[in-house]
C-alpha cells in the first residue's frame, strides 16, 4: 500500500495492478492523472477505482465561507463526480468494466464509522490531539461526528439512488477491451 501525494509521486517501477480507494474525489484534472496512471501500469496492468459520486450531477467542494465546513476540512479543492464523469474523461485507458452501488451502502459504512469513533472516543482524541493539537482534539472529533452523520444521510436519501459508490476497471485503451456495465 502506496500513501501519497499523487501530485507528486514518481513510483519505481511498473504496477500490475494500482487501486485507488476514494483518492479521485480529492484530485482534478482528471485527464493527466489517468495519463501518469497509465504510465504507471505494466503490460497487462489494471487500474481499479473507487469513488464515491452523485448518480448524474458532478459538482465541487468549494470553501466560500465559514458555512462550508465540509468542502474547507474534509475535500479542500475536491470533487464530487458524477458516475459518469470518470469514464468520459479522454485518457490512454478504457473502461473495461464499471460497477454502480447503492448509497444505502455507505450510509451503513458511515453509521458504522461513526459508531467506532463513537466506541473508542478515548483512543480517537489521542489521535486527534497529535494531529490537531490538544486545544483542538474535541472540535475535530465533533466535525469527524458529524462528518459521518452527514455522509449517512446524503447517502441514504432517496433510497441511496442520488448518491452512491462507484468502481471502474481501466485497461490500456490499446488493449482494445469492450466495455460491460455490471447488473
Amino acid at each position: 500500500v502506496v500513501t501519497a501525494d499523487m501530485n507528486a509521486f514518481v513510483p519505481v517501477g511498473r504496477f500490475d495492478r494500482i487501486v485507488s480507494v476514494e483518492m479521485f474525489e480529492h484530485m482534478r484534472n482528471y485527464h493527466v492523472l489517468l495519463g501518469r496512471i497509465a504510465g504507471w501500469l505494466a503490460p497487462g496492468g489494471r487500474l481499479f477505482v473507487h469513488v464515491f459520486c452523485h448518480r448524474r450531477s458532478p459538482y465541487f467542494f468549494e470553501d466560500k465561507g465559514a458555512g462550508d465546513w465540509m468542502a474547507r476540512h474534509f475535500f479542500s479543492g475536491g470533487l464530487m463526480p458524477s458516475a459518469d464523469l470518470l469514464p468520459s474523461v479522454p485518457s490512454p485507458l478504457a473502461l473495461e468494466r464499471q460497477w454502480l452501488w447503492d448509497g444505502r451502502h455507505y450510509e451503513r459504512t458511515a453509521n458504522a464509522w461513526l459508531a467506532n469513533l463513537d466506541a473508542n472516543r478515548g483512543a480517537a482524541l489521542e489521535v486527534l490531539a497529535a494531529t490537531y493539537g490538544p486545544g483542538d482534539a474535541a472540535r475535530w472529533l465533533g466535525r469527524w461526528r458529524i462528518f459521518f452523520m452527514a455522509c449517512a444521510e446524503l447517502f441514504g436519501y432517496a433510497e441511496g439512488q442520488e448518491w452512491g459508490v462507484a468502481h471502474y476497471r481501466f485497461a490500456p485503451a490499446s488493449e482494445g477491451r469492450r466495455f460491460e456495465v455490471a447488473s
